[in-house]
């Protein structure tokens, strides 16, 4: 045997047989101050240990080689540190330039997922990128699917192929960093003074279903409407029929895309056509299928230690009558999935858009915010595009869901996060005494707009509007009326009736209320 050959199988021998999941490699941040997860897969009944920061720790591998340990918790740190693992006293696998910081799951759907670089003050977003204590796990866009018996049937042991961390530089957040969460992130680093980690998980044109462990989808009552809705679309569900017209918009966009130029109108969308919108051939939802997106991206990171998570998601389930229902399950599962039952829940209201359906879910937003331990929403009905259900100005909400989580998670004194929100109604002819729970001094921006009062039976628009202390009186026209409700921006387009701010800027919760 030559040399090379025994020196080759003398190093085989000596190398351990450690894996870890994608999600524990370079430039990873570690959540601080909490006991830290930390696992993967070794021999069967091996002997693992694990060193980072000073800290050993052991763990036996089970009969199948899986195992699972902790970190004792640890304070925040901005220099790089290795981890190293071994198996049986043989060193398997370093980790490098680890941070310790705060860690945030940002998960949603498409206004999570829009992309920094397409959001309004991009250029000067992404030249600014360049604090490297900023750190984002990209798990990528949606994966290749075509098929409910896909890859996404059942939980994943890991994510998918091409997840990795990226270090905040100019280059990463321009071709990879999502706005929402990177703004977050930016603002709670330079507050905090820590490393902050974000571990991006969103994929667009999704439902609250497709985010949830087929056990709870099948059998949790917060879901049971929207299981029956799924059965129903898929019971209706001609998938020949929409194959064949997915194939026609395709054929014909060119043409289609002229003739819209020809007339003045908005012309389709690129996105409309792309071979990822190809229909089905068993589910109407598509990616978006119960469960499949929980068992892709989740599942594979449920063991990993966050402090909570960022949430902008709405759009795909606006219309669901059980929304807060479903909303909220949502929240009581992922806790007990990540294994924190008061985890952190910061989220974004939906903001101004011509949908019909979307003044009764930023309220049943707001009734989950209102009814739910930690859980936090940021309003954003000041932003928006009335046509366009991916608006560019996205800086106010990553900044506001910053500001919520400053305010409400860390406790930062002076932090302000949260707008003039409804208290309590009085009435009294044809009049609406409104009274809002306020950390300010309530203010209109420009004259008052968006106030609506019931007046016998009927919403009319409040002909005027005074403030008085903190509270707001409305009146009807007629003044004759019996005023027995009053609401506010109740309506899909609100941006332009956005009047009500406290003195630190910021705009007033929707509400509407009636005896």
């Amino acid at each position: 045997m030559s040399v090379l050959c025994a020196a080759a199988l003398l190093a085989a021998a000596a190398r351990a047989d450690i894996r870890m999941p994608k999600i524990f490699s370079n430039s990873m941040v570690l959540q601080r101050g909490e006991n830290v997860n930390v696992w993967g897969l070794a021999a069967p009944n091996a002997k693992v240990d694990v060193e980072f920061a000073g800290n050993k720790v052991s763990a036996t591998a089970d009969d199948k080689g899986k195992w699972l340990l902790k970190l004792p918790p640890m304070k925040a740190s901005a220099q790089g540190a290795a981890m190293k693992i071994f198996e049986n006293g043989k060193l398997g696998r370093t980790i490098s330039d680890i941070l310790v910081g705060e860690v945030w799951i940002a998960g949603g759907q498409s206004n999570m997922a829009f992309l920094l670089k397409n959001a309004a003050g991009a250029k000067e977003l992404v030249s600014g990128a360049n604090n490297s204590a900023i750190r984002y796990f990209d798990q990528g866009n949606k994966p290749f699917m075509r098929s409910l018996d896909g890859v996404g049937k059942y939980p994943l042991p890991d994510v998918q192929k091409g997840s990795r961390w990226l270090v905040c530089s100019p280059k990463n957040a321009e071709y990879s960093f999502r706005a929402v969460p990177y703004i977050f992130a930016r603002d709670i680093a330079e507050k905090l003074g820590v490393p902050v980690g974000i571990v991006y998980t969103a994929v667009s044109g999704t439902r609250m279903g497709s985010w949830v462990p087929r056990a709870d989808f099948e059998k949790n009552p917060d879901f049971a409407g929207a299981k029956a809705a799924f059965e129903k679309r898929l019971a209706e569900y001609d998938a020949e029929k929409a194959i064949a017209q997915f194939e026609d918009d395709v054929r014909t966009f060119p043409q289609r895309v002229e003739k819209a130029k020809a007339e003045g109108k908005r012309p389709p969308e690129k996105w409309t056509v792309s071979e990822d919108n190809r229909p089905w051939k068993d589910s109407p939802d598509k990616w978006s299928s119960p469960s499949l997106l929980y068992n892709i991206r989740i599942h594979p990171i449920r063991n990993f230690t966050a402090r909570g998570v960022l949430w902008y998601q709405g759009e795909g389930d606006a219309g669901a009558p059980d929304f807060a229902r479903q909303f909220g399950g949502l929240i009581k599962i992922w806790r007990r999935v990540f294994g924190k039952p008061d985890m952190p829940f910061v989220f974004a209201q939906l903001p101004s858009f011509g949908n019909s359906c979307w003044p009764k879910a930023r309220a049943a937003q707001q009734q989950v915010a209102d009814s739910e331990k930690n859980v936090y929403m940021a309003t954003i009905i000041d932003t928006g595009s009335e046509k366009d259900i991916h608006p560019r100005d996205k800086l106010p909400v990553g900044k506001r869901l910053a500001a919520a989580a400053l305010d409400k998670v860390y406790k930062i004194p002076g932090a302000r996060s949260e707008g003039p929100k409804f208290a309590s109604a009085e009435y009294s002819g044809n009049m609406a005494k409104v009274s809002f729970d306020t950390n300010g001094k309530l203010s209109f921006k420009g004259k008052p707009r968006g106030f609506e009062v019931l007046a016998g039976g009927k919403w009319v628009p409040a002909t005027s509007a005074r403030i008085a202390g903190n509270s707001v009186e409305l009146f009807a026209a007629d003044k004759a009326a019996k005023v027995s409700g009053a609401r506010y921006l109740f309506m899909p387009w609100a941006k332009p009736f956005v009047c009500l701010f406290d003195d630190a800027g910021m705009p007033a919760h929707p509400f509407t209320t009636s005896k």
